[in-house]
């Protein structure tokens, strides 16, 4: 009998209907899911949804975490966006990347406040941080995320909220003003060796951007690390990705006015 649900699945399944799946996946029909899946795929391949879908399924942690990166690229205001982002915090804890992890994670409530789970994403990122002595980001987080969310549960955290911290993880706002300096890690003429790339500095935690730039009539893309106030910051970064990856790096003044 379920065999034959799942025939009938793909008729009146429409892009929105995602969740379907989801519940399907939530119960351990996971074979069946992935039976259907290549359909799905072929109907609507630039679904936030269905990339949700593909990025749970597959067994690749590498590629799991490029469709998510997509979703939260592509589709921000996508319901599959805060899933996506919490996915890639689990994703480096899991790992034991917690730096990663904590930076991810510290993230997630402002940007969805509405997010079904917060308790669940404070409760891993004040694991994280703890796990690598971040204990003043801890307190500077966690007074943030109490006075958004009244109903937080922070009594397990082992911490006062109250001491402001001496030098916790900045996250620096849109409104902030831009720094000038990058540190170019390569530029590649095919777009998906530089998404792997901008996913292996991503992991070590930095941000990492993907900007188009033209040498000598050639299209490029340019995989960069953004942004530094100083050159010598910048050069700090590069020697740091350079020892932990083994690639090359140049500093280069780009403001956000620069059209290169």
């Amino acid at each position: 009998m379920l065999r034959i649900f799942f025939l009938f699945i793909p008729y009146f399944l429409s892009a929105q209907n995602v969740d379907m799946y989801l519940s399907l996946l939530h119960e351990g029909q996971t074979a069946g899911v992935k039976e259907n899946l290549p359909e799905l795929i072929s109907k609507y391949p630039n679904d936030p949804g269905v990339l949700y879908l593909q990025a749970l399924l597959t067994t690749d942690g590498m590629k799991s975490l490029e469709f998510y990166g997509t979703i939260i690229e592509k589709y921000p205001e996508s319901k599959y966006a805060p899933d996506a982002s919490v996915k890639i915090g689990e994703y480096f804890f899991a790992r034991g990347l917690y730096s990663q992890a904590g930076r991810q994670l510290c993230q997630i409530p402002r940007r969805y406040p509405r997010y079904s789970d917060n308790q669940r994403v404070v409760d891993l990122m004040v694991s994280s941080f703890k796990a690598i002595g971040e204990v003043d980001s801890v307190r500077y987080y966690v007074g943030i995320y109490q006075s958004m969310f009244p109903n937080l549960d922070v009594e397990g955290y082992g911490v006062s909220s109250k001491k402001k911290p001496s030098n916790p993880i900045q996250i620096s706002p849109k409104t902030s003003e831009p720094k000038p300096y990058v540190v170019q890690i390569g530029a590649f003429g095919n777009v998906g060796n530089a998404k792997r790339m901008k996913l292996q500095i991503s992991q070590i935690g930095y941000t990492v951007e993907i900007s188009p730039v033209e040498t000598n009539g050639r299209k490029l893309h340019a995989v960069r690390v953004v942004r530094f106030q100083n050159k010598s910051e910048a050069e700090r970064v590069g020697n740091v990705i350079k020892k932990k990856l083994g690639s090359d790096y140049r500093v280069l003044y780009r403001p956000k006015s620069y059209r290169k």
